[in-house]
């Protein structure tokens, strides 16, 4: 029903700050309720989206549950929460002490080699985002990625969303979902699937020549 397009939470009846967490067929995402300057009234933005498979455990306080229905179809599930906390760190521990370079088995959740440097240095990420973004300000630090680009960046095959930004804006003026700030205070599109974020990572590391691989789950 949705194909690439997130849906938004539809309830206002709730408290600035309040979550939502949105179950859909192509995956799900974390928003919450807030103003995005202090003048205008609140709405719903955006935090994060996962692939059905990398969802963090997450604990709901004050949970509500919404089904909405296309037809006879279920079509979303929006679970609404005054609070929520996570259930586990970030990262996770490796099962493996060792750090170097390795086929990926040993590490559960998604790591990259650079160079023959691996990001993170032990252990994984449980979210993709979270290695896409140490990823690029590796690209940044290490290897001068933004004197090899051009701000807003955009792929030559991509379409109107950028990868980077001086601003949590795409070129059209749209806002960035799931921007995060990068060390060098620009933002980082991460609000695409596991295809989308595993082609901009490489797009990206062609740019500053490097060899790199996208290890543990980025290649399931």
């Amino acid at each position: 029903m949705y194909g690439d397009e997130i849906p938004a939470p539809e309830r206002t009846d709730v408290s600035v700050g309040d979550y939502a967490f949105v179950m859909y067929d192509e995956g799900e995402a974390l928003y919450q309720y807030e103003r995005p300057v202090d003048w205008q009234d609140p709405e719903w933005i955006l935090k994060q989206s996962f692939e059905h498979n990398e969802v963090p455990p997450l604990n709901f306080e004050q949970a509500r549950l919404y089904r909405e229905h296309n037809g006879s179809t279920l079509a979303v599930v929006t679970q609404y929460a005054t609070d929520i906390s996570s259930g586990g760190d970030s990262r996770s521990s490796s099962d493996s002490d060792e750090d170097g370079p390795s086929d990926g088995q040993s590490r559960n959740g998604y790591w990259t080699e650079i160079s023959g440097t691996c990001i993170p240095e032990t252990g994984a990420y449980h979210q993709q985002k979270d290695n896409m973004v140490a990823v690029v300000n590796h690209f940044i630090e290490q290897h001068n990625l933004l004197d090899h680009i051009e701000l807003p960046y955009t792929p030559t095959w991509a379409r109107t969303n950028c990868s980077i930004n001086e601003v949590a804006e795409h070129p059209d003026g749209r806002e960035m979902n799931g921007a995060e700030e990068l060390v060098s205070g620009d933002y980082l599109f991460t609000a695409m699937n596991k295809k989308d974020k595993h082609d901009r990572i490489k797009n990206l590391a062609n740019r500053t020549d490097v060899e790199m691989t996208l290890r543990g789950k980025w290649q399931e």
